[in-house]
This record gives structure tokens, C-alpha cells and sequence, in this order.
């Protein structure tokens, strides 16, 4: 598979009016900061309170787009710095002519490595982001985010639930079809709870997992070298095997 295929949709040029109207769904400008706001709000107050970042965090968005919301993190929390890191040059321009705060960063990337320390970051976080990456880059991905993320820090991902299929306007054939032809297109993937599960749980073995499907999307947390393996038993007891064993 062409590595760069699915990064053509998002990092050809095009305006701030047009970016906020295509990467959004659709969503009216004057309603952006609402919804960046109610995303912040779904992961720090509503799912994992726990994971709020303290006062000094460095903190990093994956997939941070025009920013919106980085502006919203930096607005309700007194973190220190904040990192947007993106596939497209034209998207961190973009952000930085709406908006610019001192503590605000931006970092292009290639869509797998990320050039950064490890044991960097307090808090990461990702939303509508990882949905259009292919699984085995995704992997790759997750595995640098746990990389730099500091011991005992906290990663909340946004990844969409197989369940949100039949609610998709378009059908899942033509999905199909763009993949196989490579068109450069919004491409979506679908996550399972056993198979997100298995990845972070077994494979990379992250701490405080934490899995909620809240409407038709997985809200994701996880740690680095803490003392637990998941954040409370009923993460474990949801995943297939050990209710088959039960």
C-alpha cells in the first residue's frame, strides 16, 4: 500500500475557510469552538476526570488540525505548553493565522516516526485523528505515542466503533473501494473493544487502560509504568475471553 496515499486529503493546500468546513463535517464556523470545547470536556470531565492535565503540563494533540482544540485545552487548563502535531504544513499554517498563543506549538510529521524525546509529554490526546489512518500506520503511531509520554502519564484517544458502520451515509462498498483504488479521499477504520483491547492490553502492554464506548466511538485511556494494568476491573471483564470464561 502507498504509505502516502492517505495523507493526499489532508495535506494539499487549501484555505482556513475551506479546511474548517471540510475536516469539520460540515459543522457551521460559529459552532467550532462549542464543539472543540465539548470534545475537551468528554475526555477531562466526563470519562476520564483523572486524567486532567496538572498546571505546568506539556501536553500534545495528535492530528491537531487548526487547532481548535488546543485553543480550548489552553483556555480551561494552566498547562505550560501545548504541541500540535500534524501530517500537513498547510493545516499548521493555517492554525497559527487564526489563532496564536505563546504556549502553543506546531510540528509536522510523516505520518509515523515522531522526532521527540521520549518520556516528553504529561498528557496526550487525539480526536477524529486516528480514524483515517490505516490500522498497521495507527500501530506504528501508537506505539511512538507511548514512547514519549512520560511514566505515569495520561493518553486519551478518540477511535470510532465498528457500530458507527451502519450510521455512515455513504455506502460501505464505495468505503471499500476507495481503499483498494487508493483514492485520496477521507478514509475511515473501525475499531472492535477485543481488538483495542488486544493491542494496547497485550501488545503494548500500557497501564490504567481504560475503555469506554460512549454513543458510537471509543474513548481510549492509557498510562506508562504504572502499577496497574487497567483502571478498574471492568475493563478487563468486558473483553470477549474472559467473559467466555466466566
Amino acid at each position: 500500500m502507498d504509505t502516502d496515499t492517505y495523507k493526499l486529503a489532508w495535506t494539499r493546500e487549501e484555505s482556513l475557510q475551506q479546511l474548517n468546513k471540510r475536516i469539520h463535517d460540515g459543522v457551521p464556523p460559529d459552532r467550532l469552538w462549542d464543539r472543540a470545547v465539548d470534545r475537551r470536556d468528554t475526555f477531562f470531565d466526563v470519562l476520564f476526570p483523572y486524567a486532567q492535565p496538572p498546571s505546568g503540563a506539556q501536553v500534545l494533540e495528535l492530528g491537531s488540525g487548526v487547532g481548535w482544540i488546543m485553543q480550548a485545552m489552553l483556555a480551561r487548563f494552566a498547562i505550560a505548553s501545548i504541541t500540535g502535531l500534524d501530517i500537513s504544513k498547510n493545516m499548521t499554517e493555517k492554525a497559527q493565522q487564526r489563532w496564536q498563543d505563546p504556549r502553543a506549538s506546531y510540528m509536522v510529521y510523516d505520518g509515523q516516526s515522531i522526532n521527540l524525546p521520549d518520556d516528553m509529554f504529561d498528557n496526550i490526546y487525539s480526536v477524529a485523528c486516528i480514524q483515517h489512518i490505516e490500522k498497521h500506520h495507527a500501530f506504528i503511531i501508537f506505539e511512538e505515542l507511548l514512547r514519549i509520554l512520560k511514566p505515569g502519564g495520561h493518553a486519551t484517544l478518540h477511535l470510532l466503533s465498528i457500530h458507527f458502520l451502519p450510521k455512515v451515509k455513504k455506502p460501505y462498498r464505495e468505503e471499500c473501494l476507495n481503499h483498494i483504488n487508493q483514492v485520496p479521499t477521507h478514509w475511515h477504520h473501525y475499531y472492535s473493544y477485543d481488538e483495542i483491547y488486544v493491542l494496547f492490553a497485550e501488545i503494548l502492554q500500557v497501564t490504567d487502560l481504560d475503555i469506554q464506548l460512549r454513543g458510537t466511538s471509543f474513548w481510549i485511556h492509557f498510562s506508562k509504568n504504572t502499577e496497574h494494568r487497567f483502571h478498574s476491573e471492568e475493563t478487563r471483564q468486558n473483553y470477549f475471553l474472559n467473559r467466555m470464561r466466566k
